[in-house]
């Protein structure tokens, strides 16, 4: 007598490793995005940084401490679209040395609010240059 057909226990552990490799490949599409997600906004996280550190730069060289300010800071400079600047934190170590502290912030949700997991903090440290 010959057999014809797949028995139930070889059905059911096909279906069963199907539904792993299905599993494992639609996890590795999640991860995948979230990877793209973060290469496709870093870059305008660190031109908000750089254009900060040139403006605050600017300002040190040219004895203008009194004027770095977020108020200041967040009009003289344009933000890419959903990011923006929370905190601005001025130390004088000395007469020619100082440490800024800047937060920026990725708008996700969209509240206008930096939040705690959408904040990047930086320290910079400027010095005059001496005469």
């Amino acid at each position: 007598m010959v057999k014809k057909g797949f028995s139930l226990l070889e059905v059911t552990v096909s279906i069963f490793v199907m539904g792993l490799t299905v599993t494992a490949l639609l996890n590795l599409l999640n991860w995948s995005n979230m990877k793209y997600k973060v290469s496709a906004t870093s870059w305008k996280e660190r031109t908000c940084l750089t254009e900060a550190r040139i403006w605050v730069r600017n300002q040190i060289l040219n004895n203008n401490e009194d004027n770095i300010s977020l108020k200041n800071m967040n009009n003289d400079i344009k933000c890419p679209l959903g990011f923006g600047y929370s905190e601005l934190k001025v130390t004088k170590h000395d007469d020619d040395t100082f440490f800024i502290k800047i937060s920026v912030f990725e708008d996700r949700n969209n509240n206008g609010i930096a939040d705690s997991s959408e904040k990047t903090d930086r320290l910079f440290c400027f010095r005059r240059r001496s005469a």
